[in-house]
């Protein structure tokens, strides 16, 4: 019989003490793989590294690793790619959790279309479990082949679109040791979107499988919630190196989508801007800010209108 695959799942984990073991629990409980679960404790503030190591006492498919600085999401995954010695990487964020069949699904995916990289869909949910009615990455596509320029064009940022960047990739580990890709340190988010940016620039192929495996917690207060400035810059630096080493004549498509998605990061980071004067009753800031940059009204209505939202919801 052929042995079951040997899946590498990867957690970075900071301030996960709460909700990390049911991450870790349901990367064990994958059926049809052999798995290992490496937990990066990201210099965690609360008990969250005590948790890790209790666990990985208990079960020696835990493998325990203590960061004694901050690293960010990217930072920490590279501690855990390093250790990994499955022969397929699986990204799994500390508060989330995978279907139990996830993993098996997604490397037989990878082997009959001969991908080295496979994202499939994901379920919206509260921290409670309850399943929330949103949008799909299979409602914007369906399963099949995704080009470098495909890839770009699924994440361009878009006022009320969801971006493909939120799919958590299963990688083939020989096809990142033979690259050299890896995570770049210097992103808070959108670092999963630029570590397959990164594999299909070094000829990955790249494959959706569009079905829901991964079940992606909505919490408060998540890295993934908040667009800080210093965030932006850092994917607006990134998608520039990203854009130097892309061939402008085969691989022009792909450059247009990372204008669009250059425009659309920084009308982001200008409705931040002006969100963050609104907060601090800088009328005046907000509304200069707004009149040199008049394309950012539609996303800063859609920014105050989420506001209220909550706000109306929490005094309910």
């Amino acid at each position: 019989m052929t042995p079951p695959p040997f899946v590498s799942v990867i957690i970075a984990a900071h301030d996960a003490a709460f909700f990390v073991q049911k991450a870790i629990d349901s990367a064990l409980a994958q059926s049809g793989a052999h798995i290992e679960v490496i937990v990066v404790d990201d210099a965690s503030t609360d008990d969250t590294r005590s948790v890790i190591h209790s666990l990985a006492a208990q079960n020696d498919a835990i493998v325990p690793i203590s960061s004694p600085t901050n690293l960010g999401p990217g930072g920490a995954r590279n501690l855990a790619l390093a250790r990994a010695k499955g022969d397929w990487i699986a990204v799994l964020d500390s508060d989330d959790s995978f279907a139990p069949d996830r993993l098996a699904n997604m490397v037989h995916a990878a082997k009959r279309a001969d991908a080295d990289i496979v994202i499939d869909d994901f379920v919206s949910m509260r921290p409670d479990g309850e399943i929330l009615e949103e949008p799909s990455l299979s409602d914007r596509r369906s399963a099949g082949a995704i080009t470098l320029a495909d890839w770009v064009g699924l994440n361009v940022m878009e006022r009320g679109e969801l971006s493909f960047g939120y799919a958590k990739p299963l990688i083939s580990r020989e096809f990142l040791v033979k690259s050299g890709v890896t995570y770049n340190a210097a992103l808070r988010n959108g670092e999963d979107f630029h570590l397959v940016l990164a594999s299909l620039i070094a000829g990955a192929k790249l494959h959706f499988t569009a079905m829901p495996g991964y079940h992606y917690t909505r919490r408060a207060g998540s890295v993934s919630a908040r667009a800080r400035h210093d965030h932006l810059r850092a994917l607006l630096d990134a998608d520039d190196v990203a854009g130097r080493q892309l061939d402008a004549n085969a691989q022009a498509v792909a450059l247009r989508f990372l204008a669009r998605r250059r425009k659309n990061i920084e009308r982001l980071m200008t409705t931040e801007s002006i969100m963050g004067d609104l907060k601090a009753k800088r009328f005046g800031g907000a509304v200069a800010q707004l009149l040199r940059h008049p394309a950012t009204t539609g996303r800063l209505i859609g920014h105050l209108a989420e506001a209220v939202g909550k706000r109306i919801g929490a005094n309910q």
